[in-house]
């Protein structure tokens, strides 16, 4: 359990500075997400929660102790991660056991999490940046701590790693831990939390679920179908003008490559998320469309502080909000997916070089089929 009530902080170490002013939120089990950058305050409050730096004034408890004497409940995994270079990977997984007094687990057990045994015997030193930081992460992530502090846990690592990542944070919220994630990335963000808050100029604030995949103007999905053009979607467009909840469609072809087959972007809006994916999921098992990949567009940071800057009524929660749990990406991905198609081909993701807030090119693998 975490509760923080009205703390201030200052992260004195960190290379930007990073402060937090009046933060009260509280947290007891599956992922809370944090939007923000370390100038935000990012820094600072994870900081605080893993008791290395000070409250100035406020009060911080962990599994109801002063953070710093909770250590041993706590996991903190920072962007920039710093491995003892002398030693080996399966040494460094040996250590980090022992320096937390866990039950024995071998080396293998703890890299498999995200697929990295190969590394085992590899020298710290040897290790490229991401495999640090992948190495770093599956350590934090086998770790029996009851909490898991990370910092951007889907950047700077290869690109067939954020979907391990996601699955074993959330694998690790689901057996009771409490997570708390901090990101710039609002997809990123909306990919995994249970709940969201956002950070700016050290300011704390919840954030609804639906501001940050919808915003004020509406929900918005888009369905990437293997297709040379936008005549050979005709019947799923069709399909979808005979939805009540979809409001508005607009398709976009792609050039072939040697990457990537010819394919259909589709862009379907509509007031709600939910019932929008239902539609979109009807409206692909009725013309048999070929659906590689859905995913949920996301509202720019900036634009959500924007909201929260000079919110319109109704707007913004006077109380937490509900978790997102309670509408969570794999019941959408479930809408969505008609009949011959796996739901996992469809779940809500995206490129994580994509900007927020813009659209990615098609998630699309390199056989053709999601």
């Amino acid at each position: 359990m975490i509760a923080l009530e009205g703390v201030h902080a200052r992260a004195t170490g960190a290379k930007t500075p990073s402060r937090i002013k009046d933060v009260t939120v509280a947290w007891e089990r599956g992922v809370l997400v944090v939007l923000g950058t370390p100038a935000d305050g990012t820094t600072a409050l994870l900081e605080v929660i893993a008791g290395t730096t000070r409250v100035r004034a406020g009060r911080a408890l962990v599994d109801g102790r002063v953070p710093s004497e909770a250590r041993a409940s706590v996991v903190y995994v920072p962007l920039e991660t710093c491995l003892p270079d002398a030693l080996r990977v399966d040494e460094v997984c040996d250590l980090a056991g022992r320096i937390r007094g866990e039950p024995a687990q071998t080396p293998a057990s703890r890299l498999a999490v995200l697929g990295l045994e190969s590394l085992a015997h590899r020298r710290v030193r040897s290790l490229s940046p991401s495999e640090s930081r992948a190495v770093s992460l599956a350590i934090a992530l086998t770790s029996k701590a009851s909490v898991l502090l990370v910092e951007e846990p889907l950047a700077g690592l290869d690109p067939s790693a954020p979907a391990r990542v996601i699955e074993a944070l959330r694998a690790r919220a689901a057996a009771g831990a409490a997570v708390v994630v901090t990101t710039a990335s609002v997809r990123d963000a909306t990919r995994l939390a249970d709940q969201l808050g956002v950070l700016t100029q050290g300011v704390f604030s919840h954030l609804p679920p639906s501001l940050a995949h919808v915003g004020d103007g509406g929900a918005k999905l888009r369905v990437v179908l293997a297709a040379t053009g936008a005549s050979e979607v005709s019947p799923f467009v069709a399909a979808l003008a005979e939805e009540s909840a979809v409001g508005s469609v607009e398709t976009a072809a792609f050039t072939p490559t040697r990457a990537l087959h010819a394919a259909v972007a589709v862009v379907v809006s509509g007031r709600d998320l939910l019932t929008l994916a239902r539609a979109v999921g009807a409206a692909a098992a009725r013309s048999g469309a070929n659906v590689l990949a859905v995913e949920s567009a996301v509202m720019p940071l900036d634009a959500i502080r924007a909201t929260i800057a000079a919110p319109r009524p109704g707007v913004l929660p006077s109380r937490p909000p509900r978790p997102m749990s309670s509408v969570p990406p794999a019941t959408i991905a479930a809408s969505v997916a008609p009949a011959s198609v796996p739901a996992a081909s469809v779940a809500p993701s995206a490129s994580p070089s994509a900007p927020d807030g813009a659209a990615p090119p098609p998630s699309v693998p390199p056989g053709g089929a999601a």
